[in-house]
């Protein structure tokens, strides 16, 4: 058992739990180590991690490697692959039918290899909440549109809004099961499907604070709400990740993905700026 070398009394939860990752990783690689040793390690609780760490163990990652205390690349990917297996086992069978053997399978590896890293079905879905999800591919997307506006890049309504809408189309084209699996948690696991929903609105603040925003500039209509504008966005695309080879049999299969994207933001656009302005508006956003 790893020695503690910090004292609890001069440290927050957040540096105990930075500081019991650092010793564990002294004995094997940070892939090996499960969040239960780490809160073993620093005496705190389930929830205090997560009340520190939010995205679990990957934000966990990219705190020790900003501080130098970890290589920037994971030394393997095993919990990745679990990962990935569990969701698409999750949303092909149903959590309650796909068992650990089933995900173990599925992703190559053993059974103790898999509970190595969690010990339940619970632990899973918890990972996969965290990590997982459309937002995570979106995010980047709104980075550089903020980063083009900060450096002075005049970015018109339009031209956001089929950045945003491409950024929707490649994060449910990509995770296809997970928008599947979505669906199932309402059914089966509501508190879960709270907790997906709490993080799917806290990915989605920055733009709804941007359709707000033209708002009160008198850009677009005041009377539209800014966080169903955007839901309609993603249930366009979150209903052809569910619906995949169905989509094929529809009168619109034939759209490539530019297609799709114009179309959609034309009718939005069309349904939010002001009648006496031009979707195209001369005025850029700033």
């Amino acid at each position: 058992m790893a020695e503690q070398h910090f004292y609890k009394g001069k440290c927050t939860g957040r540096e105990r739990l930075i500081q019991a990752t650092k010793i564990l990783t002294e004995e094997r690689p940070f892939d090996d180590i499960t969040i239960e040793e780490i809160i073993k390690t620093a005496e705190l609780s389930r929830p205090a991690f997560y009340y520190h760490f939010a995205g679990g163990k990957e934000e966990l990652r990219a705190e020790l490697v900003n501080q130098g205390l970890l290589d920037q690349a994971p030394i393997h990917d095993t919990r990745l692959a679990i990962l990935e297996a569990a969701v698409r086992l999750f949303a092909r069978s149903g959590i309650s039918a796909a068992t650990l053997e089933d995900i173990a399978t599925e992703a190559g590896v053993t059974r103790g290899a898999l509970c190595w890293h969690f010990h339940s079905k619970d632990d899973l879905l918890s990972a996969i909440i965290q990590n997982y999800g459309p937002h995570s591919i979106l995010r980047p997307v709104v980075d550089q549109i903020e980063l083009d506006l900060q450096n002075g890049v005049l970015l018109d309504d339009e031209t956001i809004l089929r950045r945003l809408a491409g950024g929707f189309y490649d994060a449910f084209t990509s995770q296809g099961d997970f928008a599947r699996l979505a669906i199932l948690l309402i059914y089966t696991h509501p508190q879960a499907a709270r907790v997906l929903a709490d993080r799917i609105v806290r990915g989605r603040k920055r733009i709804t604070e941007y359709i707000q925003k033209r708002q009160e500039d008198g850009y677009f209509c005041k009377n539209i709400d800014a966080n169903l504008f955007l839901q309609v966005i993603a249930m366009i695309f979150a209903m052809r990740a569910i619906g995949r080879g169905l989509n094929d049999f529809l009168p619109f299969a034939n759209l490539s993905r530019e297609e799709i994207i114009d179309q959609l933001v034309s009718l939005l656009l069309y349904g939010m700026v002001q009648r006496d302005r031009s979707p195209r508006d001369e005025t850029a956003v700033s």
